[in-house]
């Protein structure tokens, strides 16, 4: 009788075990998780095409540091937000800590878009477009930041940064060509 009882408890503890680390490995970002960083799987000519794009933005930021003006100025907090490493280097791991200073950066480039479109006297009609549409995709980008929960599945956390990469990567080709467009004047 006893030993029946010893291993009904064995077998009890290891399918709780058992659980537990199913568990942590599927849930990430969980407290008991023994993987807890999630690797961030971009195509890689995605992620050639992005570097390109932010390549473009940092030449032209460059170009113009010498004779700022506010479209430079409100700029600084947009290239910080295009340069994360998780969005510059292929194979990078999100960890949980990461989508804190995320989502700080695309609020702050939030505000300082929405700073920048009160200067819209100006901006061309073309300008004007490109920064609206900047400024709604960025509100987009900070509704998927904030829906993150330590709740999702490894799987789901995996999609849900493909195409956060993905929009931030169509954010960054707006504001090269608003950078473009409003300095062709």
């Amino acid at each position: 009788m006893k030993r029946s009882m010893m291993q009904k408890r064995k077998i009890i503890l290891i399918a709780i075990l058992a659980v537990v680390l199913f568990l942590t490995i599927v849930f990430p970002y969980s407290i008991l998780s023994v993987y807890p960083a999630v690797q961030v799987k971009i195509d890689t000519a995605e992620q050639q095409k992005y570097n390109e794009d932010f390549a473009v933005l940092r030449s032209l930021f460059e170009g113009r540091m010498g004779q700022p003006d506010h479209v430079v100025t409100y700029s600084i907090s947009v290239l910080l937000l295009y340069q994360m490493e998780w969005l510059t280097e292929a194979n990078h791991h999100m960890w949980r800590s990461d989508w804190e200073p995320l989502l700080t950066n695309v609020q702050s480039v939030k505000k300082e878009l929405i700073r920048l479109s009160l200067q819209e006297d100006n901006f061309s009609d073309e300008a004007k477009v490109y920064l609206q549409q900047m400024i709604e995709a960025i509100m987009e980008i900070e509704g998927t930041v904030l829906q993150h929960t330590n709740g999702h599945t490894r799987k789901h956390i995996e999609t849900s940064l493909r195409n956060l990469h993905s929009d931030i990567a169509t954010s960054l080709n707006l504001y090269v060509q608003f950078w473009q467009t409003y300095y062709a004047k």
